[in-house]
């Protein structure tokens, strides 16, 4: 039962307490299966067409670099983000690997993007495993962060040029908003390092924007302006969770978050549009016979 009262705000009460580190728990036991389904659709569609492959890298490179920072003994991590940093490399390098199975491209090219991964991973580890900076993994992990901010700005992006989001398991979405919203209430309860709140607050906002395509995108229902007006109202509701939580003014992030919510808003004014068909456009069913965006 200690481990449930970790990192505790002295502010918060211990039922509050208790239930935010169970969030944490239940955040990072997603984050293990999340891509799961993802792998077991492109293996059965055999392709990766409709994945971001930026998405992918920022991924897999955000998680190499945070997993020396778990495993130095110099920073104390939660136990529920030590389980999740051990495993979730293992899928991530499972989805790289599938676009270099899947992907269209040129033999030369994918030789080529291959090389300058290997390069790029083994000036990570050597980085690390040499401490080269004195503090190397507490260094590198501020490029995670980053890169776990922006990662799923690549596949809003590439799912706004298809009007599609054929290429997503619509499971791994729904577990993606499910471990975000967990993660909001772990990361702005318990006192947790003021970079992983700003991540938190950048990438659970991606991700709503995400399960917003998923809605828009797909066959529309009675209750798919309702869901999406509430989400909208939740992420407002981030931008008031980040004032109290960091004690500022928080005026870049509003910006920010006004900035990400135009093009969910331009997102379905287009799917409201009269001249707008609810099948995909020509463009898109012509990108489902293209390579990958490796």
């Amino acid at each position: 039962m200690s481990t449930l009262h970790e990192n505790c705000d002295p502010n918060l009460s211990d039922s509050l307490c208790v239930l935010a580190n169970v969030c944490g728990y239940i955040t990072n036991v997603i984050w293990v299966l999340v891509l799961l389904p993802q792998i077991v659709k492109n293996y059965r569609r055999k392709t990766t067409t409709g994945l971001s492959f930026l998405w992918a890298s920022c991924t897999f490179f955000a998680s190499l670099m945070n997993l020396f920072f778990i495993v130095d003994p110099l920073y104390v991590v939660p136990l529920f983000n030590k389980i999740s940093g051990y495993f979730m490399l293992i899928p991530e390098a499972l989805i790289l690997l599938q676009f270099a199975l899947y992907s269209k491209a040129s033999k030369s090219r994918k030789v080529g993007i291959a090389l300058l991964y290997a390069v790029m991973i083994s000036a990570i580890v050597a980085l690390e495993c040499t401490n080269a900076f004195g503090g190397t993994a507490r260094y590198l992990v501020l490029v995670s962060i980053a890169l776990w901010s922006i990662e799923t700005y690549f596949q809003v992006l590439l799912n706004t040029k298809r009007r599609s989001v054929e290429g997503q398991s619509y499971i791994s979405l729904v577990l993606f908003f499910i471990g975000k919203t967990t993660e909001v209430i772990m990361q702005f309860s318990l006192k947790m390092r003021i970079e992983f709140v700003y991540m938190t607050y950048f990438s659970s906002t991606l991700v709503y924007l995400n399960f917003i395509q998923l809605i828009i995108y797909t066959q529309r229902r009675w209750y798919s302006k309702p869901v999406v007006s509430v989400l909208c109202l939740m992420l407002c509701g981030f931008i008031a969770l980040l004032i109290l939580r960091t004690n500022v003014m928080g005026i870049f992030c509003t910006i920010g978050i006004f900035i990400l919510m135009v093009p969910a808003g331009f997102l379905v004014f287009r799917r409201e549009s009269p001249d707008n068909s609810s099948t995909p456009s020509p463009s898109v069913a012509a990108n489902d016979n293209k390579p990958s965006d490796v």
